[in-house]
């Protein structure tokens, strides 16, 4: 919360009409932010960590407020980075695996895949801030294998702050790589994971229990995971200081490799 203090120096919390929304989230003691304005998203993560999408220009920026350094490209820039570093990952996994070795493992995935049984159930239906929101449950079999709250209410107010046509587009090239990895390694995404897809295609996910695919019962992991839920613990819609999407002046510009080579050393440095 450290940086929203900081640099968000003014906002009228009584004012009827809202200029943008601010979510903050919290997984495993580590607290994140998400901030929609003027088709603009942000997240914050761990106070210093900061990705920023201006969907007005199309442009990424990243800025490391611990490191003072920042990097900023273009939409098809980054889809090249993108893709460039899937493809080292799928020749570095194709390096370690020969072809018999794939097609094994490749059998031994879809043999799984045919064992599972995908359904879901909606639960509950409640309100989060405001916001009507609907409890999933999704299950193999009658073995529970995640449970995801999803509000089309709070999609709906993003969309009215981001294009969602443009979020869509930067999410898509995820999706792509990924498939291209599974591709090449001769497996797919299981049936379960697509089915929970499928239903986050449908609002925001506001919170998530992830028990894992199994085939038996097991109270005491089921304990343990929903000891780490992934929620939500404020909505807040305010007027946002747009000082709050760009960088300090003093901060070094690297390009965008150099940019996460830095990180990457500063993380390996606190280990």
């Amino acid at each position: 919360m450290k940086i929203i203090i900081l640099l968000i120096f003014s906002f009228f919390m009584f004012n009827s009409l809202f200029s943008g929304l601010i979510i903050t989230r919290s997984e495993m003691g580590i607290v994140s932010q998400e901030l929609y304005h003027d088709n603009m998203f942000a997240e914050i993560h761990d106070d210093h960590i900061v990705s920023i999408w201006d969907f007005n220009t199309f442009e990424l920026t990243l800025i490391h407020h611990l490191l003072r350094i920042y990097t900023t490209v273009d939409f098809e820039t980054f889809k090249q980075y993108a893709q460039r570093q899937n493809q080292a990952e799928i020749n570095s996994e194709l390096r370690n695996f020969d072809e018999e070795r794939r097609k094994l493992m490749a059998e031994a995935t879809m043999t799984l895949f045919n064992r599972l049984r995908p359904n879901f159930a909606v639960v509950d239906t409640l309100s989060i801030f405001g916001f009507t929101t609907h409890e999933f449950n999704v299950f193999n079999g009658d073995i529970i294998a995640q449970k995801v709250w999803i509000s089309r209410a709070l999609q709906e107010k993003i969309n009215e702050i981001v294009n969602p046509l443009n979020i869509r587009q930067v999410e898509l090239i995820f999706k792509e790589n990924r498939e291209n990895y599974f591709e090449a390694l001769g497996i797919q995404l299981d049936p379960i994971s697509r089915l929970v897809e499928a239903l986050e295609d449908s609002g925001y996910v506001v919170q998530r229990v992830d028990y894992g695919i199994r085939m038996t019962h097991d109270p005491e992991h089921e304990a343990e995971v929903e000891s780490h839920i992934n929620t939500i613990t404020d909505i807040v819609e305010m007027n946002i200081d747009p000082a709050i999407f760009t960088y300090h002046q003093r901060f070094r510009r690297l390009d965008y490799n150099a940019y996460q080579m830095a990180v990457i050393r500063h993380m390996e440095s606190q280990l």
